[in-house]
C-alpha cells in the first residue's frame, strides 16, 4: 500500500494492526488485554503502551477500508462467490434508558428501530455485503434511524455481472432494483410481501434460502463482540467495530488456506 513508518517508531503500524486483530479475535476488543499478553508471550521485540498503541491505531485508521478491498482480493483467488446477501445488523452503543446521555452517539438521529424484535436500540446499523463463502466483501456504518435503502447508494456494490442479491424486506424498492439490473447487471432477489406486484412464490423460497449466509456471518461477528463495545469516542468505536470485521475476514482466510 506504500505506507512507510517513521523512522523513530519502535514498533511498525503492522504490529499494531496485528495487536488490534489479537485483541477482536480472542479477547472481546479489549486492547489492554491485547498488549499484557503480547509482553508476556514476548511475541514483539517492543510493546507500546497503551496511550502510545491508541494513538498508532488512530492513524492506521484510514489504512482499514483499502486493506479490506485486498483482502477481497485475495478471497476472489481463493474462493469463486456464485451470490452475494445484504443485510444490516443494529449495533447499541448504551442501553435505551443511557440514550439522552450518551456521550458515544448524543443525537436522536442514532435513535433506531428493530421491526424483528419490535425494540429501539441506540446506536449505529452496520451494513454488510457478504458473498456465499460467508466473506464480507464491503461494510458501512450509519446512525441508527437510517433507512436500509441507505446501504444500496452508500456501498459500492462491486460485484460481478450476472451475479443473484439476496435482499431482506426492507430493501424492496422498484426503481433501485431496476437500476441496479440496467447499471450493473446484478439480479436483485429480495424477499417480497405478499402484495408485491412482483411476488413470485418459489422466487421467495430461494431468496430466504440465499439470504441465511448474512445472518451466519452476523452472528458469527456478534460471537466476537463483547456485551458492550467499550470506547470513549465515536472514532473509537467505529474503530473497533472494523477491526472485528477485518479478524472475522482474516480467519476465513487463514482457514481456507489451511
Amino acid at each position: 500500500m506504500g505506507h512507510r513508518d517513521d523512522p523513530q517508531a519502535k514498533v511498525p503500524t503492522s504490529a499494531i494492526l496485528t495487536l488490534a486483530i489479537l485483541a477482536a479475535l480472542e479477547l472481546g476488543g479489549k486492547h489492554n488485554k491485547a498488549l499484557a499478553l503480547a509482553k508476556e508471550l514476548h511475541l514483539f521485540s517492543y510493546v507500546p503502551s497503551p496511550s502510545r498503541f491508541n494513538r498508532r491505531l488512530r492513524r492506521a485508521k484510514p489504512y482499514l477500508l483499502p486493506l479490506l478491498h485486498l483482502l477481497s482480493q485475495v478471497w476472489k483467488k481463493l474462493h469463486t462467490a456464485q451470490s452475494y446477501a445484504l443485510d444490516t445488523f443494529p449495533i447499541p452503543v448504551c442501553e435505551n434508558i443511557r440514550a439522552p446521555r450518551s456521550r458515544l452517539a448524543p443525537a436522536k438521529v442514532y435513535r433506531g428501530y428493530i421491526p424483528s424484535k419490535r425494540t429501539f436500540f441506540h446506536g449505529y446499523k452496520l451494513h454488510l455485503l457478504v458473498d456465499d463463502g460467508r466473506f464480507i466483501c464491503e461494510v458501512n456504518l450509519t446512525p441508527g434511524s437510517f433507512h436500509d435503502l441507505t446501504s444500496l447508494l452508500l456501498l459500492p456494490l462491486e460485484m460481478d455481472e450476472g451475479k443473484e442479491l439476496y435482499m431482506d424486506r426492507g430493501y424492496e424498492s422498484y426503481l433501485y432494483e431496476d437500476l441496479l439490473k440496467e447499471a450493473q447487471g446484478l439480479v436483485p432477489m429480495p424477499i417480497r410481501k405478499v402484495r408485491s406486484r412482483r411476488y413470485v412464490p418459489h422466487m421467495q423460497y430461494l431468496a430466504i434460502l440465499g439470504r441465511r449466509v448474512v445472518e451466519t456471518v452476523g452472528s458469527m461477528l456478534h460471537h466476537l463482540f463483547p456485551r458492550r463495545i467499550h470506547a470513549v469516542t465515536a472514532e473509537g468505536f467505529v474503530l473497533k467495530v472494523l477491526t472485528f470485521v477485518l479478524a472475522h475476514n482474516i480467519r476465513l482466510i487463514a482457514d481456507k488456506i489451511a
